[in-house]
């Protein structure tokens, strides 16, 4: 009997801490308050169906909120700065993030291009934000504020006709946070 006990015990164990491990950006919810400082927020993408091939460019644009910033090459509008935008964690080859910011609109335009020909879904870019001290925004604030993600293009390569393949309305992009 006392075997039987400890069995159970270890496998109470061991299944309470199965749950234990890494975190990533799927396991904030959307009451996070992003803290003063440096925030970096990740956008994974999803296909609504079937592709008929990977994805090896989206363009697409948010908005961020008052109180949270990109930092561009001449403080302002314009060129978002390198360290601030980054090729995602779901990317493999030969990556481009690049973006553009205005500080009038509070629009961010960004872009992503690989050469993975696997690439389908997950994690393709992180923006570093600053977010002012005295601030309360929330992940569900923001996403209800780019709800839907805004995307321009999602394109894909077809290697068998060698010609670009528009996965636009294949695609959506949603904004989560790196940890």
């Amino acid at each position: 009997m006392s075997l039987k006990l400890r069995l159970i015990g270890i496998l109470l164990s061991l299944v309470t801490l199965s749950g234990c491990g890494g975190s990533d950006s799927s396991q904030v919810t959307d009451s996070y308050i992003f803290p003063a400082g440096t925030s970096t927020l990740a956008f994974t993408a999803m296909s609504t169906s079937l592709l008929p091939t990977s994805i090896s460019g989206i363009d697409f644009s948010i908005t961020l909120p008052v109180g949270m910033n990109v930092a561009t090459a001449n403080g302002g509008s314009g060129p978002i700065e390198i360290a601030s935008i980054t090729a995602g964690s779901a990317l493999a080859g030969t990556n481009l993030a690049f973006g553009s910011y205005s500080a009038s609109t509070r629009t961010a335009h960004l872009s992503m291009a690989t050469t993975s020909n696997s690439y389908r879904s997950g994690e393709f870019l992180r923006l570093a934000c600053t977010v002012d001290p005295n601030t309360n925004i929330t992940l569900g604030s923001l996403k209800n504020a780019n709800s839907p993600v805004l995307i321009q293009k999602a394109v894909g390569w077809d290697p068998s006709t060698l010609g670009t393949v528009l996965l636009t309305n294949q695609v959506r992009v949603a904004i989560g946070v790196a940890n």
